[in-house]
């Protein structure tokens, strides 16, 4: 009934957000095997922060211009993400640490949180009392 606030803008900054964000993990995992520049590679590995700003502010944005129920509706879907996302991350680290698991990069917390967001936002469909 109630999905994420509709914005074309927001729709086509946030695409082209992830696109940046994902081509400049692929530049400096390409770039540090091809040799390049250390200021260039640390130039970019900052490229995915700054997405994630932008992003952040956009969506904060976006949000404060709803209605109450539309705002404790993401703000329920939002703090159910982040403690999937928290669990998922502290739940494997141990398993990291300890049992030689395979390593797995930090940026990839950040697309796993929108991931659980989306799906946790088709099961939280009341902005209202738990």
């Amino acid at each position: 009934m109630f999905g994420w606030p509709n914005s074309p803008a927001y729709t086509v900054t946030s695409i082209t957000l992830w696109l940046v964000f994902l081509s400049a993990i692929f530049g400096v995992t390409w770039g540090k095997h091809n040799g390049w520049p250390d200021p260039a590679l640390w130039a970019l590995a900052l490229v995915p922060a700054v997405t994630v700003i932008i992003q952040t502010f956009m969506a904060y944005g976006l949000i404060s211009k709803q209605d109450e129920f539309v705002r404790a509706l993401v703000a329920k879907r939002m703090l159910a993400a982040t403690g999937a996302t928290i669990t998922v991350v502290v739940g494997y680290a141990p398993f990291q640490q300890l049992l030689n698991a395979p390593e797995v990069p930090a940026w990839v917390i950040y697309p796993l949180f929108w991931g659980l967001f989306g799906m946790l936002s088709g099961i939280i469909r009341d902005g209202g009392r738990a």
